[in-house]
Parts: C-alpha cells; structure tokens; sequence
C-alpha cells in the first residue's frame, strides 16, 4: 500500500484513484530509471519522484532534445503528447504510459494496442469537474440563459420559458466516474435518475438501469440525455437519428464524453428538426469545431471548447496517482488506472 509520507504534498492532494481499477504488475528495471514528462518536470514534481526513485533519471524535452529522440532512451513517459501513439510503440526501452486525460481514444490504434507498453490514464479524477461542467450546460439550458444572454447584449427586457428540474428525468449514458458524479448532482435537485450501462448492476444512485440494448427506451423516457461514454469501437456513433427520433420534442441533450459517439451531422438534423429541444456540447467530431458548423448559429445550442475537465488541480490529483504507480512498480504491486486494450477503456 502507497506510504503516503513518501508523497510530500499528499495532504493537499489524496490518492484520487479511488474506485479505480487494479491492473496488471510491469516488469520494470529501477537502475538508472528514465522517466520522460512531455511538458516539463515542476521542481515539486521531481523531488516527489526523488524521494521513491532517488537514482531515477527525469528528462524533459527542449532541456534535455527533443519528445522524439528522449521516447526512444525511456522506461516511462508521464503527461499526454500530441506524438502519434504508434510512435510510441517503436520505443525499444517504453514501458509505462501515463495520460493526464481518462478518455485514451487515440491510443487505440493496432500499432499501440499490440504493444507491450501498459497504458494508465487519469480516471478518477476529472469525475467532478466533468459532472460540474454537465450540470452547468444542463441549468443553462433548462433556465434558457443562451437566450437570456442575447437578450441582454441587445437590452432587450423579455422573460423567457423555464424548466423546473424536480421530478424530470435524467437519463445517463454511461456510470463511470463521471456519470456517478452527475448522478448525485441530479439526485440533488429531486431529478428521477436512470442509466445505461453494460452490466445490469444496481446502483444507489439510480432507479433503473439499461443495458445498451435498450438505449432507445431510455432515451424515450428522458427528459435530458447527458453522455459521459468513453469512445471505442461499441460506442461509436451509438447517437443517429434514429436514436434522437426517439427522444421527447422537449428534451435535451448534453454530451461531456467524446464527440464521436454521436453522428454530429444527425444531431444538427435533429436540432433543427425539433426532434429534440436543444443540446450543450463540449465535445465534437472534430476538433476544433469547424468555424463552418451549424451548430455555431443555432439559439438552442451551448457550445464549450472541450475544457470541461481542465483545471490545474486536475494535473496534482492524476500526478498522485502516478506517483501511487511508482510505489507500486517499487514493490512489485499491480498498478491502478490500468486501461483495458482491447475495451478501450
């Protein structure tokens, strides 16, 4: 179990991997072990890993060459990379990979995937600043503060229509990290909660659960839609039209996952159709969003640039859980936030 004296700013930031799952151990040499960040090392941040690997070697790019050369020299890399991940794989020396993002979508290539390199991502702890970000969009919406917000650039005094959230349906796509925080957060204001998920496991915080079979279903008795759902093979462009047709005309939809599991030019079909009542994205197909979209014009729309989970305390809380893991690698432990290759996730 991690010491967590060995963590000097452990009282600030606990070990927010809590709930996470315990993975696979990794056959790891600590001579002279080479840990790369992809940004660069905070003097806070070496002395934490001094004090677990006193002999470990920290590199940074631009002080000690460049991502590309100093991946191919190390054991472990620490941050996210705009590097292709099948880059990454070429590495003759690369064990260990840590994200500072949960979603690791665009590590799913073969390339990757077939390596031997053990991936660890940040799940657990963006859980409330995501669940946060979703209950903004979701008040934003059901209090018609976009429009409000035009009114007032105009000085145009109008009241405008409001949506009393007791009693109103939340249906959650996806119960991870995430999807429980919004779920407590939906329970909070007297909303009835019900989810999709893969296994039909009971939980506390929800009345009903479905399985993705039954998304439709769902999606029919909800009186808002918010997506958490990580993107792989099973979930994407799981949102059509053909699932938005089944939504109430007076529902919204929120998604705070990945932007691919919806068909994006569907959903505009449905927006402007009024299959549905309007939506608040901070995640699209492509990213940016194109300055072209739709979207962008559309009053039933709230758009975020995808920064519903970044905040500095973010990088403390996933830089303890890498610290956990070197604990761990240490002793011979499994690691936590190990992520699953082939689910994706």
């Amino acid at each position: 179990m991690v010491q967590k004296s060995e963590a000097p700013y452990a009282k600030q930031v606990p070990y927010y991997w809590q709930g996470g799952e315990i993975g696979m151990s990794v056959d790891i040499s600590f001579d002279n072990l080479k840990i790369l960040t992809s940004a660069r090392w905070e003097p806070w941040q070496k002395e934490a890993i001094l004090k677990i690997v006193p002999n470990a070697i920290l590199l940074e790019p631009e002080t000690d060459g460049t991502l590309e050369e100093l991946i191919l020299e190390s054991d472990i890399l620490f941050g996210s990379t705009s590097l292709p991940p099948a880059s990454l794989s070429k590495s003759p020396t690369l064990k260990l990979v840590h994200v500072l993002s949960t979603g690791v979508d665009r590590y799913m290539v073969p390339e990757f995937k077939d390596s031997p390199i053990v991936l660890v991502n940040s799940r657990g702890v963006h859980g409330s600043l995501v669940a946060d970000h979703a209950m903004a969009l979701l008040l934003a919406l059901s209090r018609s503060l976009n429009l409000a917000y035009e009114n007032q650039k105009q000085k145009n005094w109008a009241r405008l229509p409001i949506v009393d959230l007791e009693g109103k349906t939340a249906g959650l796509l996806g119960l991870g990290a995430i999807g429980r925080e919004v779920a407590a957060r939906c329970k909070a204001f007297r909303m009835r909660v019900i989810a999709m998920k893969r296994t039909l496991e009971d939980d506390p915080l929800v009345e009903k659960v479905y399985l993705p079979s039954a998304l439709k279903e769902l999606l029919a008795e909800s009186d808002f839609v918010i997506c958490s759902l990580p993107l792989t093979e099973e979930t994407y462009h799981m949102l059509t039209i053909k699932e938005f047709e089944t939504m109430k005309p007076s529902s919204f939809f929120v998604n705070v996952g990945r932007g691919a599991v919806v068909k994006e030019e569907d959903l505009i079909t449905a927006l402007m159709e009024g299959k549905l009542k309007g939506a608040g994205l901070d995640v699209f197909e492509k990213e940016p969003l194109d300055s072209e979209s739709p979207l962008w014009d559309m009053s039933n729309v709230l758009i975020t640039a995808h920064y519903a989970g970044t905040d500095q305390a973010g990088l403390r809380k996933s830089f303890s859980i890498f610290l956990d893991n070197l604990v761990r690698l240490r002793n011979g432990e499994p690691l936590v936030n190990v992520v699953n290759k082939e689910l994706g996730y």
